[in-house]
């Protein structure tokens, strides 16, 4: 009984090792996560406001990388009134925060901001923040707008991590 007790423990602590070290192999092996989005411009054929967000892979205890942007695009799209990037990003788990912030605001588990750019196709920003606590999973959305000719128009990005 001894013996097949001990074999049990030693099966457990084996099928759990593999499974961290496939987790951890698992983690690593993307560089970030991204996502983009179109939207068409009403009254501007072949143009359309673009969203992206992008997040770097570093794990929980390493400061944490971001980009967004906002792209006016189209055959000849020129300079629109006004682009525009506004984004929030959101870690949860257990006692999460977010905090040593590159810019934006930060309140609890939530990081936002917005950037925009006067007479410009793009609008875009990076930063940088911590997060203490045990973070499970994040998730970044990025939402990019324009106004160009009196027309207002608007595109969503959205990604979701596992830290």
């Amino acid at each position: 009984m001894k013996v097949e007790g001990k074999l049990k423990k030693m099966k457990g602590l084996v099928a759990a090792s593999v499974i961290g070290i496939g987790l951890l192999a698992g983690s690593t092996t993307a560089s970030a996560y991204a996502d983009s989005n179109s939207a068409s411009i009403p009254g501007l054929p072949n143009h359309s406001i673009q969203s992206n967000v992008w997040h770097g892979t570093a794990s929980f205890f390493n400061t944490q990388s971001y980009q967004v942007s906002a792209k006016f695009l189209g055959t000849n799209p020129g300079y629109a009134d006004w682009v525009k990037t506004a984004w929030t990003i959101n870690a949860n788990g257990l006692g999460v925060s977010i905090g040593g912030i590159s810019g934006g605001t930060a309140s609890g588990n939530t990081l936002s901001g917005t950037w925009t750019n006067w007479d410009a196709w793009i609008s875009d920003y990076s930063g940088t923040y911590n997060i203490s606590g045990v973070p499970i999973s994040g998730s970044a959305n990025n939402t990019a707008s324009v106004f160009v000719d009196g027309t207002k128009a608007a595109s969503t990005a959205s990604i979701f991590r596992f830290y």
